[in-house]
């Protein structure tokens, strides 16, 4: 939830007039679910009959999976609405209809009605307006990313039933919302049960954790739904640096402009949703070659960031911020042969740095620290310097994004991350 908040805000300030409407009567973190019920009952926001209905959990690729799917959707020209949490740098990405984002007016107008009723969070205010934007257009499929939670996300009260739901990576995050606060067993059985445990829909599960799938197996068990797992129902191979995608009843090779095993393995889930609603491999194959992702692995390839770089040089964004993607984020950087790697990141003060800092270790000639100019609750780059001291990782602080993209070397790597919010500054500086 407060990412949500926090990216709201940096948005808001460039868009007073929305600022206005989501701060009135608003609370910022209140759990729960009888608010939002009760006023999407006011306004008979209701699922229709003949519409598809997916929601997307987890912790880590949600946005990704729902980026191929939609990929997938647009290249069998089959009519969508998507809802993202967070966005990176316009609060209107967070309402898609067929590749197109809501216009600001037509938001302002929308939450101008959300806005009157009292207690709503930021977040639950926005899940009401999609509700409200996508009640009478025509559309084959809906699209809902849940936030920070799972079982009390607004999501979860706006598509109380979806025919689909799919569940990405779970892993330790968001901590500060948890009993425990410490990455134990104890807390990670507690934040699958949130994500999980209420999932009645047919369910897609995509690679997890061994200890992580066993969890969410155990809290499946009532769910008299199909239930498909990455692994044992279906899965990607890769053979000699190609990737393939098999199930009990598909075997075929995939190619995309995405880059990371961990990548393919986010495709699966959503290539065999595609199958199991009759779409053919012809467009499948056309969907994954043509997604685009911001701020996941992206590959900047024009604009401002790229102006004290060299032309052999590579600049890379992505906005990972916790430890299991930071492990995989460094793991796909490696594979790139560049001898000089440098990182230049910032992160928010719900993260854990020490876990998240690890995986750099040994793997990057040095690391920057910045400030977020446009988030307050960052950790300062001095925090982080103190902790890659105690790591023994080589660390520098500077003060400006674009400054420190410099460098004398003929050939480097350059990663951005540590945040999504981040990741949507230095996209809204491009």
């Amino acid at each position: 939830m407060s990412r949500s908040i926090n990216l709201l805000e940096k948005s808001l300030n460039k868009h007073s007039n929305i600022e206005k409407l989501l701060i009135l009567n608003q609370h910022k973190i209140r759990l729960g679910l009888t608010r939002i019920n009760k006023v999407i009952k006011k306004l008979k926001i209701t699922q229709r009959p003949n519409i598809k209905y997916l929601t997307v959990n987890g912790t880590s690729a949600k946005n990704s999976i729902i980026q191929i799917f939609k990929s997938i959707l647009i290249h069998h020209r089959q009519k969508y609405a998507s809802t993202y949490s967070p966005h990176l740098v316009s609060i209107t990405e967070r309402f898609e209809h067929n590749q197109k984002f809501i216009k600001l007016s037509k938001l302002k107008n929308i939450l101008s009605k959300v806005s009157k009723y009292k207690n709503l969070t930021h977040f639950e205010k926005l899940v009401v307006a999609f509700g409200i934007f996508i009640k009478d257009i025509k559309l084959d499929w809906a699209i809902g990313e849940y936030g920070l939670f799972g079982r009390l996300d607004g999501i979860r009260a706006l598509f109380n039933k979806p025919n689909y739901h799919i569940i990405g990576p779970i892993s330790w995050d968001h901590l500060n919302w948890t009993k425990t606060k410490k990455r134990n067993f104890q807390t990670l059985k507690e934040i699958v049960f949130e994500k999980t445990s209420f999932i009645k829909s047919t369910v897609y599960v995509s690679k997890q954790d061994p200890n992580v799938l066993k969890l969410i197996k155990y809290n499946l068990r009532n769910n008299r739904s199909d239930k498909l797992f990455y692994g044992s129902d279906f899965r990607v191979i890769k053979k000699n640096k190609r990737y393939f995608y098999k199930d009990n009843h598909h075997y075929f090779q995939i190619k995309s402009n995405l880059i990371g095993d961990y990548m393919y393995e986010n495709m699966a889930s959503a290539i065999k949703l595609a199958l199991d609603n009759n779409i053919p491999f012809s467009t499948i194959k056309k969907g994954l070659l043509n997604v685009d992702i911001k701020g996941r692995l992206q590959i900047v390839r024009k604009g401002k960031l790229l102006r004290n770089l060299n032309s052999k040089d590579k600049l890379i964004l992505d906005g990972a911020h916790n430890a299991q993607q930071s492990e995989r984020l460094v793991k796909v950087i490696n594979e790139f042969k560049f001898k000089n790697k440098y990182a230049i990141i910032s992160m928010i003060n719900s993260k854990d740095p020490v876990s998240f800092l690890k995986p750099f270790k040994g793997k990057f000639k040095k690391l920057y620290f910045l400030d977020n100019p446009e988030q307050h609750n960052f950790i300062p780059k001095e925090k982080l310097k103190v902790v890659a001291d105690k790591l023994k990782i080589r660390s520098e602080i500077k003060y400006n994004a674009l400054e420190t993209l410099k460098t004398n070397n003929s050939k480097a790597l350059w990663l951005c991350t540590g945040s999504l919010y981040w990741i949507g500054y230095l996209l809204s500086k491009n």
